[in-house]
């Protein structure tokens, strides 16, 4: 790669943390999927947010909460059971599946006629107004948003003919305040998804990764060092190899909640493949990882062996927790760092020299 050991050396560490964070980081992306983690926190805001009883079509109660009953809407429910939350809600569907059930409003004798939606903004806040189906502070807000759709549109209404921007009408407007509203919401839920779910459990799967694997910084620094060849090839493998892994950087850098799509079947089996792949990546690589059977063949042994080691261990594991995208910008600029160099002389200076 060069003709610096230790860049070598640097280049083939760093690259060794990529590849153990990519691979922490698909085993707790399959976790999360296959324990719903994402779906369970949104059920959680909604059963919270709108707690109240809700009613059906009719008017008549449902016996369920209204945020329940959003679930189960059939603008936002997929394949979802009824009750449970989907990992995915789309802003507008939330928005719509919201205002259909807020203005619904009790039925006095059992008609058994559906109650048609309001026809317009001013009929939305005559039936949020009266709604029994939220709480004092939730039906100020949501009033709020439309008396600002209200006011923006008589704004609209003023400017001349002649001045072509893009009008929006006050229903439009007032849906763009829910959707933003629930959309800084879903942010919120996404810090408490990392917070609560995804770095305890990224904790909990470096450790045994790194405890399963063997995975000694200090050993495998040791081993580069002394082997200027495995070094350099290791190098050399990381710089031409790591763009490979950019789609799955991307991805890791996407939001990790309900701002993303709803995890299909096929895509769980892609996750097990691809962390598959990124393990036969790392063992193919001819590193001092892995356990000796004179290592573990009684418990003695084993604790006299890892006294040794946690130092090196706990190194690694750190290293994770910094997560694949922050290794892999530092290949990145360390890939651009050799494609850079010295400007090649013009014919000017060349004739200078010569001279």
């Amino acid at each position: 790669m060069s003709s610096f050991p230790i860049l070598d050396l640097v280049v083939g560490i760093i690259f060794i943390y990529f590849l153990l964070s990519i691979i922490c980081s698909s085993a707790v992306e399959l976790c999360v999927t296959i324990f719903k983690s994402r779906a369970f926190l949104l059920e959680v805001w909604l059963k919270q947010t709108f707690n109240l009883p809700a009613l059906d079509s009719e008017g008549k109660p449902l016996n369920v909460s209204l945020g329940q009953a959003i679930m189960d809407h059939c603008m936002v429910t997929v394949l979802s059971k009824r009750g449970r939350s989907t990992t995915y809600i789309d802003p507008d569907n939330f928005v719509s599946a919201l205002l259909d059930k807020i203005t619904i409003s009790p039925a006095t004798t059992d008609t058994g006629t559906v109650q048609l939606p309001p026809a317009n903004l001013n009929a939305y806040i005559t039936a949020i107004q009266n709604s029994t189906l939220l709480s004092g502070e939730l039906k100020r807000t949501i009033l709020s948003f439309a008396n600002e759709a209200v006011q923006i549109g008589s704004m609209q209404s003023s400017i001349p003919a002649n001045i072509a921007i893009p009008i929006k009408s006050q229903l439009e407007v007032f849906r763009g305040k829910i959707k933003n509203w629930y959309n800084t919401n879903t942010a919120r839920i996404t810090g408490t998804f990392k917070q609560t779910r995804a770095y305890p459990l990224t904790i909990v799967v470096a450790v045994i990764m790194v405890i399963c694997l063997n995975t000694d910084s200090l050993e495998i620094g040791k081993y580069l060092y002394n082997n200027h060849a495995a070094s350099k090839e290791l190098a050399a493998t990381a710089l031409s190899n790591f763009p490979n892994y950019k789609n799955a950087i991307d991805s890791g850098k996407t939001p990790t909640s309900n701002t993303q799509s709803a995890i299909t079947a096929n895509d769980l089996q892609v996750q097990k493949i691809q962390l598959q792949n990124y393990i036969d990546s790392l063992q193919s690589l001819d590193l001092p990882l892995g356990w000796k059977a004179a290592n573990i063949t009684n418990w003695p042994a084993f604790f006299d062996y890892s006294k040794k080691h946690i130092a090196g261990w706990i190194a690694t594991i750190l290293a994770i927790m910094m997560g694949a995208p922050f290794w892999f910008d530092i290949l990145n600029k360390i890939s651009n760092l050799r494609s850079t160099g010295p400007k090649p002389p013009t014919t000017s200076d060349q004739d200078l020299k010569d001279d």
